[in-house]
Parts: C-alpha cells; sequence; structure tokens
C-alpha cells in the first residue's frame, strides 16, 4: 500500500460549486454579459491567449473597491460537505494543497477556513484598496503539473505519495503525475479516462471515505 501524504485540489467546481470564479464575479455583479462571454469564447476558441483572456475579464472591475469583489465570496458555496471532510483529512494528518487558475479570493478562504498548507491562484491587482484592472498571472491555463511539480520538490513530498482531487482537463496534467488520481464533479470525459476513480456523486464523503480507504486510515 502507497503512503499517501498529501491531497492537491483544483478549487472552481470542485471544492467551491461555481465552476469559474471569474464568472462567478461577473455574474453576482449582474454583468456577465455579451462582451465578457465573448472574451471566454474566444479564449476557448484559441482566438486569444489566456494572458489576454485574464486582462480583458480583470478590466472590467477597475477602479471598483477591492473589498466589494472580496465581499462577494464570503458567502460562495463549497460543494456537498467539502468544508466537513477537508477538515476531517486535514485532521487525519494529509497535507492540503490546491491550485487553481482562478483568483484568490477562494483560495484566501480556504487558507482562513481550512488551513491548506500551500495554494497557488492567480491573482488581480489593487493599489490603495482600489482594483487597477490589472492581473497577476501565477498560472496560465495547461500549467497545473509544472506548478504541483515545483511545490511538491519544495515540500520534499515525492508525486507517487500525493492524491490528485479535478473535475476538468486543467486537472489532467496534475492527475498523470499522482499516485492516485480522483474525478469529483467531473466534466471531461478525457479526465475520467486518465484517472483512477470517478466518483458516482456530488457528495465529498465519497472522497473522503476512498481516500482513508486506499491510505489505510480508519474514520
Amino acid at each position: 500500500m502507497k503512503k499517501f501524504t498529501c491531497i492537491v485540489f483544483d478549487i472552481d467546481g470542485t471544492i467551491v460549486k461555481p465552476i469559474s470564479s471569474w464568472r462567478y464575479i461577473h455574474e453576482k455583479l449582474g454583468n456577465w454579459d455579451v462582451l465578457a462571454h465573448r472574451y471566454q469564447d474566444m479564449f476557448l476558441s484559441g482566438k486569444i491567449s489566456y494572458r489576454k483572456f485574464c486582462e480583458l475579464d480583470a478590466a472590467h472591475w477597475k477602479g471598483m473597491p477591492e473589498k466589494k469583489i472580496a465581499s462577494l465570496f464570503k458567502t460562495v458555496p463549497y460543494t456537498k460537505g467539502a468544508k466537513r471532510y477537508l477538515l476531517k483529512l486535514k485532521d487525519a494528518g494529509f497535507k492540503l494543497i490546491a491550485i487553481s487558475t482562478g483568483l484568490q479570493y477562494i483560495p484566501d478562504k480556504l487558507k482562513m477556513e481550512i488551513g491548506f498548507e500551500k495554494i497557488v491562484s492567480n491573482r488581480l491587482i489593487s493599489r490603495k484598496e482600489i482594483l487597477t484592472g490589472s492581473v497577476r498571472i501565477n498560472i496560465s491555463h495547461g500549467e497545473k503539473g509544472r506548478i504541483l511539480k515545483k511545490i511538491l520538490k519544495t515540500m520534499k513530498i515525492s508525486p507517487e505519495n500525493v492524491i490528485c482531487v479535478g473535475d476538468s482537463d486543467g486537472d489532467i496534467p496534475m492527475a498523470r503525475m499522482c499516485g492516485f488520481s480522483i474525478a469529483f464533479n467531473s466534466t471531461s470525459s478525457r479526465l475520467n479516462n486518465v484517472v483512477d476513480y470517478v466518483c458516482r456523486t456530488d457528495d465529498f464523503s465519497e472522497i473522503f471515505t476512498l481516500i482513508m480507504k486506499i491510505s489505510g486510515k480508519q474514520d
């Protein structure tokens, strides 16, 4: 039996219900408009780079108080059972990592409420608490594998001792790298074909039960 000591999670659509923190902001502010939707379509069709897509999106919020954006995420819904079982996994001794191409607000929430060891995400930039319309790209589309490798090297953890949990194509590089991989709330048939286990439910308790089982730990 492999000794699993660490779990790496995707965030959007996995730990929380919204599948994109970018879109979540637009929708909460009531401006998921034709233009914002067009930027996403342009990126998905390969007409603009991921960086350009992020820059165009971030420009929507230029001049807004950052506190206003951060407040939108105070009540962002976790997926069913996620908070409870993440805390139980942490209590069981697992190191928790998250890697997301989303923005900093949910990661900040996870650090405070759960106590993740390490989270990498992108960040809207503010000056004197006002958003500048710029964004710091810490992780681009398709880079999760590279980022995870760097994190594990720093933490001196072997990939074979890591469990990966994700929901989309972007999580495939992590899934291929880790000792065990799980698809949860999956939107990707490609990911389903790569992982070791595809969850049958949308309840985080299924992830918890599986991880405890393959780790030889008792609930």
